[in-house]
């Protein structure tokens, strides 16, 4: 499954750069039909290919966690669980929204009034601290409840996705090339997201193969009777 997610991956990237190219750098962005075409695999475009699996991966997460605290019979794991699952779920909504661009962008206006946004001058410095306490708290909590291998997975699938979301959006700001910007470094930006997500959505159902499976195999044995 992992194989297949990072080769989706892979092929929407190159979708994306290829298309952007050709949309930028050839028609600079004046045929009407092909920037609808490049735009329905562009990883930005809320009505995109890229947008719906990125959403898709996110629900997943969200209803695998959630299985897996149901599944639970010690409050502390089932807490964890819970917890990762809302925040799929959350991430899957702010992924088709934008709702953290909105929050960003006023976080920026907030502290750096109207300055263009560069590599230092970037509400991403604001957040930064937070999301890593954050994830401190949450690697930490995976190491007390869950087994070695589930809580690896689980933590460098968050680093990827942190790694991507906040390191490849931040150097974007110090280009001023449209292809390099929209094309190569948003795509690089969506690879390392969709990447860690992978990862997770990988750690989540290699956790219920591996420690619930006699259970699932039993309830759909049920269910089809």
């Amino acid at each position: 499954m992992l194989v297949i997610l990072l080769m989706s991956t892979a092929i929407i990237f190159v979708l994306h750069v290829v298309l952007k190219y050709i949309s930028v750098r050839i028609f600079n962005e004046q045929h009407g039909s092909f920037f609808e075409l490049s735009a329905r695999f562009d990883v930005n475009d809320e009505n995109s290919v890229p947008q719906w699996f990125s959403s898709l991966l996110f629900l997943s997460v969200g209803i695998g966690a959630l299985f897996a605290a149901y599944l639970q019979t010690q409050k502390s794991n089932r807490a964890f669980w819970t917890v990762t699952g809302i925040i799929g779920l959350l991430l899957s909504l702010d992924d088709a929204a934008t709702l953290h661009e909105y929050v960003l962008q006023n976080i920026h206006n907030v502290f750096f009034l109207d300055t263009a946004p560069s590599f230092f001058v970037n509400a991403w410095l604001i957040v930064l601290p937070f999301v890593l306490v954050l994830g401190a708290i949450l690697a930490w909590w995976a190491w007390q409840v869950l087994p070695r291998r589930t809580m690896i997975l689980l933590v460098i699938g968050g680093m990827t996705y942190v790694l991507g979301k906040i390191l490849m959006d931040s150097l974007a700001n110090t280009t001023t090339d449209m292809f390099i910007d929209r094309g190569i470094m948003q795509g690089l930006e969506k690879i390392f997201q969709y990447t860690g997500i992978s990862i997770v959505l990988y750690g989540i159902i290699d956790y219920l193969e591996q420690h619930h499976g006699t259970a699932i195999k039993r309830a759909v044995k049920e269910l089809k009777h």
